[in-house]
């Protein structure tokens, strides 16, 4: 029996995402109401957050999308409401370094970054047309995810960081993306982010079996990644849907 549970937590919304953005050339034009999450692994030998979500709301309007951010969606303080300090976390995976889902490692005084090693290397200098995702240098911004990088512990590939929980390369919406597999009682669950930012990217529709994510690098990565995903997963849980807060826990 697995003592392995995952809590999704919301760091804010944005009101008005474009959705052709998360399902690639479907609904252009469609505006969704879209939550930035991070996820809390519990049970394991350590305390795991995945992602740590995005800025306050006047950065992210400043520099990004308009962000709503509601009390207790603070990243430190939504910790806080499950019992924990921000300095109990051992462990944070990033799935990626875009500024969503890395913004707020620097709260997490305590915790072991892990990052897979060729995601670091593109986020140092990446295409032009996605710097702003990573708030790059080469725009004139300071990428969040540098302000800890004395914390940061590269990843070559598939790596088991704590019994039941497995970090899985899933290159396609950022060259070096991952997952993070946890084996739950209910089956092995797979924290799918970004490479699948919706259920209905999983889910698919009438057409397509899965649909990738609008903002990629790669679409035959994607694709591969998504083919990965059907034959290690029971459950996959995506970055930025509003229906993963309908349960309080995966188990």
């Amino acid at each position: 029996m697995s003592n392995l549970r995952i809590r999704p937590l919301s760091t804010g919304r944005f009101l008005q995402a474009e959705k052709s953005n998360f399902t690639y050339l479907i609904d252009q034009g469609v505006k969704i109401q879209s939550c930035v999450l991070m996820y809390l692994i519990e049970g394991a030998g350590k305390r795991i957050l995945v992602d740590t979500g995005g800025s306050d709301p006047d950065w992210a309007a400043k520099y990004h999308h308009p962000l709503e951010r509601k009390p207790g969606e603070d990243p430190v303080e939504a910790i806080k409401e499950l019992g924990l300090e921000s300095s109990d976390i051992d462990i944070i995976v990033n799935t990626h370094l875009h500024w969503d889902h890395c913004f707020n490692n620097r709260l997490f005084p305590n915790a072991r970054i892990l990052v897979q090693a060729e995601e670091l290397r593109y986020a140092i200098a990446p295409l032009m047309c996605q710097a702003g995702y990573y708030e790059s240098q080469l725009i004139g911004l300071t990428p969040p995810w540098l302000e800890s990088l004395d914390r940061i512990t590269l990843v070559e590939g598939e790596k088991e960081i704590e019994k039941g929980v497995s970090l899985v390369p899933l290159p396609g919406h950022t060259v070096g993306f991952q997952g993070v597999l946890v084996e739950l009682d209910s089956g092995p669950c797979l924290i799918a982010g970004d490479s699948c930012p919706l259920f209905e990217n999983w889910e698919g529709n009438e057409q397509f079996v899965h649909i990738p994510p609008g903002i990629h690098v790669n679409l035959f990565d994607c694709y591969s990644s998504l083919e990965k995903m059907e034959k290690i997963a029971d459950t996959v849980l995506p970055g930025h849907d509003l229906k993963v807060l309908e349960k309080e826990v995966y188990e």
